[in-house]
């Protein structure tokens, strides 16, 4: 079987998967099988006393819990290198209709001629300039910047926004699934930057293996990574060495976003990175925004076997074991508090498990209420801001900085996600020029 045909029958296959009525029912609001509590996220946590205030929870509770979150789920995230730049270049100074300039910067990871090196892409709204600085919104890609930007003059190549094969991928999950809406994002005031993780961290279990070690090289003793999904949230920090340096870009306003496998990296990166201001994982499920101890969805069994080089080892010690894990999601989405969080969901997307990334939110939300904050303003699944049809930003900020999001459908980047994503971007970060949805 050809490639075409591999990629076109498994996304079939994952489609008609998250659209069966399992699907319909366990993405629902009720969820008829019990479930093991999670921990609360101010109790008692390996013998740290209850917390408190705010103070205690960013002094005492955040170390414990990222120490956890290494050991138990992710494995080291390699924040101690950091990105810099050893080249870049102009590629199209009339990019998406003259809406911006796009650019690509050629990145080391730490040092030495061996180093590693990644590529990032960028556009930049018209008049972005050292006395007219924009806010960011950072993304990692699956197959390659050329595609995000549907420009073949970028070195990354990969999926092309044309063909039989992209038209069939873009049917099944969604229109934006490889492009996304550049010339609106960059009208609406935003520099856009994506980056291909495969140079650092590839998703195959042997090719990551390899880089796993030549990151542990680099590394303090008992710091080599053991998860690529650790190595991608590091990634958005080594983008971010690099893109808040500029002088155009506003490095107190940045949203990092990813959509499944990149949505957990982006939730873990907000969690252990506070130079980001504002993150969107959509439809991150398992081992992202939904909780370990949810039983609807892809479970730690499947995710683990599937992809044994996501995660840390020990994580696999909770496949049907779930009850056992000292941690769960929520803990991490509330190492975020009190920046903005958004989780995207889709109805069918049965294997994220909405419920189950509803519930986190939930979970996290008294750290939030702990920081002054809102939090979770959203009373239940139907309380969603595409349900109640396309709320102004006045009823969104009644939703707190914790949104929980669904629309119809099932796993992929659609309009509507745009829609949503750019509003809440708006809100948090953006210099909300204007507030008109993505025109299809």
């Amino acid at each position: 079987m050809g490639l075409f045909a591999r990629v076109v029958a498994g996304a079939v296959l994952f489609a008609a998967a998250a659209c069966t009525p399992l699907g319909l029912n366990t993405a629902s609001t009720n969820i008829q099988k019990e479930e093991a509590a999670h921990p609360a996220v101010l109790g008692a946590f390996e013998g740290d006393a209850p917390v408190t205030s705010a103070e205690e929870w960013t002094r005492r509770r955040v170390p414990l819990l990222r120490a956890a979150f290494e050991k138990e789920v992710y494995g080291p995230v390699p924040q101690e290198l950091h990105g810099s730049v050893v080249s870049r270049r102009v590629v199209d100074t009339n990019f998406a209709n003259g809406a911006g300039v796009l650019e690509e910067i050629d990145v080391r990871i730490g040092e030495g001629e061996s180093a590693p090196r990644f590529r990032i892409a960028i556009a930049l709204p018209r008049g972005a300039a050292a006395d007219h600085k924009v806010p960011l919104i950072l993304n990692q890609n699956f197959c390659g910047n050329a595609g995000t930007f549907d420009m073949q003059e970028l070195s990354d190549g990969g999926c092309m926004n044309h063909g039989a094969m992209s038209s069939v991928i873009r049917l099944i999950f969604g229109k934006y699934i490889m492009t996304g809406p550049n010339q609106m994002i960059l009208e609406r005031g935003y520099a856009y930057a994506t980056m291909y993780a495969g140079p650092f961290a590839a998703d195959d279990p042997a090719a990551a293996q390899v880089q796993l070690e030549a990151l542990g090289r680099m590394l303090p003793e008992g710091r080599k990574p053991q998860g690529v999904v650790a190595v991608w949230a590091a990634g958005f920090g080594w983008a971010l060495d690099v893109l808040e340096a500029d002088p155009r870009i506003d490095a107190s306003k940045t949203a990092v976003w990813g959509h499944s496998r990149q949505g957990k990296a982006a939730l873990l990166a907000a969690a252990f990175d506070p130079r980001i201001e504002a993150v969107i994982p959509l439809q991150a499920g398992k081992g992202g925004a939904t909780l370990t101890r949810a039983y609807a969805g892809e479970s730690v069994k499947q995710i683990t076997k599937s992809y044994p080089h996501w995660f840390a080892p020990n994580y696999t010690r909770y496949a049907d074991h779930e009850a056992d894990i000292p941690v769960d999601q929520h803990q991490l989405i509330a190492m975020v508090a009190p920046r903005p969080v958004m989780l995207g969901n889709g109805w069918k997307d049965v294997w994220s498990d909405p419920n189950g990334a509803y519930r986190s939110a939930l979970g996290a939300s008294p750290v939030y209420q702990l920081m002054g904050k809102r939090g979770l303003g959203q009373a239940g699944m139907k309380d969603s801001p595409e349900i109640k049809g396309a709320p102004s930003n006045k009823d969104r900020a009644e939703m707190g900085e914790l949104e929980w999001f669904i629309r119809p459908g099932g796993h992929g980047v659609r309009v509507v996600d745009w829609d949503e994503m750019l509003a809440f971007c708006d809100r948090w970060i953006g210099p909300q020029k204007n507030s008109e949805p993505v025109k299809q």
